[in-house]
């Protein structure tokens, strides 16, 4: 038996032509009276429920259409209701506005209606609206034109017009037009039932014949699961329907970095090499979804003696996106608006930043959204790389070209980054030489592997990152000039954490959702925040992090929240973050007696460092119980 929600504005004729239905047809309908926010807060519950179909009117029926994945029918008004309203409406008053809410689509000539009625243009004003703001102007515009009654097609729009004193008339659906609606829901519901006959079917088919299948609505929510796929990625099919894929994905270790906007994602399970492929689902050139398919991925003679080789395995895929940079400082917007620009080029990019400041990070989301963004993403750590490999890595050698060359040679990262993009991390540390080899791919795009003759084409943006002073090392003649302004086409500065203190508090309640889940109800208190903003982070964005995480592992449930604080910075030894010896060694208190400045003072000093009441005794150069006598004393007065 289907299940069917009516959702509808206190409308008699729906709820009697309705009830004609249960006893015909034996539906399990639920009517809910509610409009516009609330029907689409009810819609989405009822989707939850399992419900298979909902019906609605105007306004209300179109903003729950866009809202849920489950099939809406809206109850239409026909031309002949509004000609119907409209003569009636002439019986109070000679100047008509019509009223109605649009998706941007006209449905009915009104210029017919003006003739059959013998009324002019001015006398019917036709005004349509999309939403609350506008529904208020139109209103203001027909009673700046002195109209005497005003017709909307939905209760809302019409308890509004007389809010502001207006005669209105509604324009009501014929009980034909609401047993149309019904009808046409009936029509969806039998293709509904064959679709999902058909369904067992390709279910059958799909668990026997591919190596695994997920396939997504138009919201990227998951729908089917096939067993296969079940067993590789460990999932419980029943669970996971109705749930979005990137939340999903986020759970299984080998698709923790997979995007559903990456094509041929390399994944290794249970030893089994596979390729992650969306692939979109149309009928007719209309989108219906996503497929997702895995399947057995061939090995290539390099694969297979190049895996698990530390860097080549590094970063094939891209794991940030601009939306994963948290702040909202002026700082760090400027520079997000820069890198966002930087990614419709194909130009090189030199990244400077001091260490922790989130360089990959940028560069992934460069990537992300430039041109090359289909093609892979090779992440090289130029300081991981023992230097007198380095070359072989990034640009591979042929057979016997040294001792110890692996029969066949072997492919560089430039290569495969073909198409793609190399991020050249510390970019500082490499060596004369294959400074002069990565000039050379720069300058010509071609590589020659160690040890062979073969000039070959690569087509690769270069992404470079330091956090030394690299004009330093040319004028030393540690690197060289012409690779410096090769790499310096398009520059992007990474602010460190002590430029953006105002970002911290955002920072801090991310990590702490990263570790503890999005139910977490931690709330720091100012205190803590206050030391943090005063420190100066020479880890930068790393660091904070790390301070967090272990916050994270101290804190227990119902624990008092400021002992755990004063663990943490016990246990990590942060005298430099304690404001005590920050960089800032001033205060500013008001001119007063010698006894009224002493307790601004010490007011002032203890609320900045009231969990260190030793070191701030020290400071005053007061006892202990001196410092506990003038705080109690101050306690009183406020």
């Amino acid at each position: 038996m289907y299940k069917i929600a009516v959702i509808y504005s206190a409308y008699p004729d729906m709820t009697v032509a309705a009830e004609e239905l249960i006893q015909k047809k034996g539906y399990h309908l639920e009517f809910a009276i509610a409009v516009l926010d609330k029907a689409v807060e009810l819609a989405k519950r009822y989707e939850a429920q399992g419900f298979d179909l909902i019906i609605s009117r105007g306004m209300t029926g179109t903003l729950i259409r866009a809202a849920v994945y489950i099939p809406v029918i809206l109850v239409d008004i026909t031309t002949f209701d509004i000609l119907f309203t409209l003569y009636n409406a002439r019986k109070h008053g000679e100047r008509l506005a019509f009223l109605q809410y649009s998706n941007g689509l006209k449905y009915h000539d009104f210029n017919l209606i003006r003739d059959i009625l013998n009324i002019s243009e001015k006398d019917l004003q036709i005004l349509y609206f999309q939403n609350e703001e506008e529904l208020q102007k139109k209103i203001d515009q027909a009673c700046a034109s002195s109209v005497d009654v005003i017709v909307t097609t939905g209760t809302y729009s019409r308890e509004v017009v007389r809010e502001r004193g207006l005669k209105t008339i509604m324009v009501h659906s014929t009980k034909e037009a609401i047993y149309n609606a019904f009808q046409q829901a009936e029509d969806i519901l039998n293709k509904l039932y064959q679709g999902k006959e058909l369904l067992k079917y390709f279910t059958a088919m799909a668990d026997d014949d591919f190596t695994g299948l997920i396939l997504l609505n138009l919201r990227e929510k998951i729908i089917y699961i096939s067993v296969p796929a079940c067993k590789l990625l460990k999932l419980n099919s029943k669970k996971n329907i109705g749930r979005s894929a990137r939340e999903v994905f986020q759970t299984i270790p080998a698709l923790k970095d997979y995007s559903l906007d990456q094509k041929n994602y390399k994944v290794n399970i249970k030893d089994v090499n596979l390729s992650l492929n969306k692939t979109v689902i149309q009928n007719s050139g209309e989108l219906m979804g996503y497929a997702l398919k895995l399947s057995y991925l061939p090995e290539t003679v390099n694969s297979s003696s190049e895996k698990n080789e530390g860097p080549r395995n590094k970063g094939h895929q891209t794991r940030y996106q601009f939306s994963d940079v948290i702040g909202c400082s002026k700082s760090i917007t400027s520079v997000i608006n820069r890198a966002k620009s930087y990614g419709n080029t194909d130009l090189t990019v030199l990244i400077t930043g001091e260490s922790g400041t989130g360089k990959e990070v940028f560069a992934n989301s460069i990537h992300n959204v430039s041109p090359h963004s289909n093609g892979p993403f090779i992440a090289v750590n130029c300081v991981t790389l023992p230097q007198n490999l380095l070359e072989s890595e990034l640009f591979g050698y042929e057979e016997g070209s040294f001792t110890g060359a692996k029969r066949g040679g072997k492919i560089g990262l430039f290569e495969l980054a073909n198409n793609g993009t190399i991020f050249l991390d510390e970019i500082s540390e490499i060596t004369q030489s294959a400074q002069a080899q990565l000039l050379r791919v720069l300058q010509e795009k071609v590589i020659r592997r160690i040890g062979g003759n073969r000039v070959i084409p690569v087509n690769v943006r270069v992404i470079a990152a330091s956090n030394a002073d690299l004009p330093q090392r040319v004028k030393r003649g540690q690197f060289r000039e012409d690779l410096f302004f090769r790499l310096n086409v398009l520059h992007l500065r990474i602010p460190p954490l002590r430029e953006r203190k105002e970002d911290i508090p955002l920072l801090v309640k991310f990590f702490i959702t990263k570790y503890l889940g999005k139910d977490s109800k931690i709330n720091m208190p100012d205190l803590f925040m206050k030391r943090l903003q005063n420190y100066s982070w020479p880890g930068n964005v790393r660091e904070l992090e790390h301070v967090v995480e272990k916050f994270c592992v101290l804190y227990q449930d119902g624990q008092d929240i400021y002992s755990v604080l004063e663990e943490l910075f016990f246990d990590f030894n942060y005298y430099k973050m304690n404001p005590l010896n920050s960089l800032d060694q001033s205060l500013t208190i008001e001119l007063g007696t010698l006894k009224e400045m002493e307790k601004q003072i010490i007011e002032i000093l203890f609320q900045r460092y009231s969990s260190d009441k030793a070191s701030l005794a020290r400071l005053l150069g007061i006892s202990r119980t001196n410092l506990w006598s003038k705080l109690k004393e101050l306690e009183a007065e406020n």
